[in-house]
């Protein structure tokens, strides 16, 4: 089996800090399935490698391959320490916790969501939640603390 697939769905993964419940729970992919596709004895059916891209916030081309013809692929290391833990903490938040902080980023940073609701009509910006909070820091230099 490739075992390079399992890896960079592992890497990516903790990349994100997702817990293997949470692809689980997202996925759908039953726990023995997810160990044994980032173990690499397995390989990931189309359904979950389309799932997976998604949560994963990159393209079935990167996953099995390495290589994207897109720039979907993004390296975070130019996000900055405080960046990186609102990150970690919006992903601990619940969904309704998320959809409330964003509520309350809306009305802090209408330029903000102004852009992200273009982008998504050009079909530009994934409907995620790091999607959304990383446009957030992007054009809301709000020091709150």
């Amino acid at each position: 089996m490739d075992t390079m697939i399992g890896q960079r769905i592992k890497e990516r993964r903790k990349e994100l800090h997702i817990t293997q419940t949470q692809i689980q729970e997202h996925c759908g992919i039953s726990s023995g399935n997810l160990s044994g596709i980032e173990t690499g004895r397995y390989l990931p059916s189309a359904v979950s490698l389309i799932e997976l891209a998604r949560i994963l916030d990159c393209s079935v081309d990167w996953i099995l391959t390495g290589e994207s013809s897109n720039s979907k692929n993004l390296s975070f290391v130019d996000i900055k320490e405080n960046d990186r833990k609102l990150l970690d903490y919006f992903h601990d938040m619940s969904e309704a916790d998320q959809e409330d902080l964003l509520l309350i980023a809306e009305k802090f940073c209408p330029i903000a969501f102004k852009e992200l609701f273009s982008e998504k009509r050009a079909g530009n910006v994934e409907n995620s939640a790091m999607g959304h909070v990383f446009l957030i820091l992007q054009f809301c230099p709000i020091e709150f603390f």
